[in-house]
């Protein structure tokens, strides 16, 4: 499976969509109980909403799929910590990609309130979590950021869309505060 996934990881870079969607399909098929696949599976199709053509997303249903992919994370994963990050920070961002807005905008902060319940220790969960309120302390947010900053250049180093992103959205050491 390791393989796979860094073949995909490749095609991935070179923004080839077609067959990029067609390995995870296929391995997303015969391992529709690992989490590693789900993960990357789902988190291509939310970032292809912003960065695929019109005709890749119309021809496989992205916005239909994308919500079938999360329904199913939810049904298998909800008590891995991890799917509680990806999920509640993707339903965050585009919360309307999934159904009713303020219930999924709801549904998403319970998510990132749950991973910091099951990882307290966590310092990227907890970036999140506080990243999705409204209110927050701005000096406690900036602190978490520069904290978190190395945490998350260390463990998202891999290869692949997730952690390519997750790197240039939650590494905020040399920028201004998110908030």
């Amino acid at each position: 499976m390791k393989q796979e996934l860094d073949k995909i990881f490749e095609l991935e870079e070179q923004k080839n969509f077609d067959e990029v969607y067609e390995l995870y399909q296929n391995l997303y098929s015969e391992n529709k109980f690992e989490y590693e696949v789900w993960k990357n599976f789902y988190f291509f199709l939310w970032t292809a909403i912003e960065d695929a053509p019109n005709e890749f997303q119309e021809k496989i249903e992205i916005r239909k799929l994308m919500q079938q992919m999360y329904d199913d994370g939810k049904s298998k994963f909800s008590e891995i910590a991890d799917f509680n990050f990806i999920a509640g920070y993707t339903v965050s961002i585009f919360p309307y990609e999934y159904g009713d807005y303020d219930d999924l905008e709801r549904e998403a902060n319970q998510l990132l309130k749950k991973v910091t319940e099951l990882e307290p220790e966590n310092i990227i969960y907890r970036l999140a979590y506080f990243g999705s309120i409204e209110n927050v302390d701005k000096q406690m947010y900036r602190k978490l950021e520069i904290e978190a900053s190395p945490i998350v250049l260390k463990i998202f180093n891999g290869k692949g869309t997730l952690n390519k992103y997750v790197k240039q959205a939650l590494n905020r050491i040399d920028r201004k505060a998110y908030r």
